[in-house]
């Protein structure tokens, strides 16, 4: 079970409520028009963390099988929902390349963190 005494899924939480609130808002007035080339790397690195920040609250203390399959479950909708989102925004668009970056920098930082957490904590 997850502990809601603990910082940990606080942190993950409100990561995940900031992301939704850039979904809600249109960027089109931004300066730099060019960034939008590097769309996929952005989703890719706003996932990654997310990643990080599931497991970072996932191993706190161990975990069971069980556990792990929801919190994947759980982690894989927030990409669907952020895109939908996207969607019913005025001025954004919501694309399935983008949600495929979104699932790969959430399993990749799912990834490493577990490959960082057993070379370190053995």
């Amino acid at each position: 079970m997850i502990n809601l005494k603990s910082h940990r899924p606080w942190l993950l939480i409100t990561y995940v409520l900031i992301m939704f609130t850039n979904s809600i808002f249109s960027f089109i007035d931004i300066p730099i028009k060019h960034i939008w080339k590097y769309d996929k790397f952005i989703h890719f690195g706003e996932y990654f963390i997310l990643g990080l920040l599931l497991f970072y609250m996932l191993y706190e203390k161990p975990i069971s099988k069980n556990n792990l399959i929801y919190s994947i479950m759980i982690i894989s909708l927030i990409p669907i929902i952020d895109e939908s989102i996207q969607y019913f925004t005025p001025n954004r668009i919501s694309s399935v390349s983008d949600a495929i970056s979104d699932y790969f920098g959430c399993y990749f930082g799912c990834f490493i963190y577990h490959i960082t957490n057993r070379i370190y904590n053995g």
